[in-house]
């Protein structure tokens, strides 16, 4: 098993219904698009892949701890530290 962890802690948007939609609108601009595509990447040009990607959440070590601390949510006064620190480290540290 691979001991790499992310450099930045970040989590992407990979699936969902914001994502597919954006990719339906990328599909309609190229179909759409009046000149004609005439190299093989020229769509890349047409409508920005930005666009699509671009949904992510970044939080530190110190911002989970400091939630959890203040947060007035049952759900999550719930658990105990050592378990949010596992659940950051699972969904923002390890790849």
């Amino acid at each position: 098993m691979s001991r790499s962890y992310k450099k930045f802690p970040v989590v992407k948007d990979k699936s969902g219904p914001a994502k597919k939609f954006a990719k339906r609108l990328a599909s309609k601009a190229v179909r759409r698009y009046s000149s004609g595509i005439h190299a093989g990447r020229m769509y890349r040009k047409i409508f920005c892949s930005w666009i699509i990607n671009d949904f992510w959440f970044y939080k530190s070590f110190r911002d989970a701890i400091r939630d959890w601390e203040t947060s007035d949510s049952p759900k999550v006064k719930a658990k105990t530290k050592k378990q949010i620190i596992n659940d950051w480290a699972k969904y923002y540290y390890r790849k």
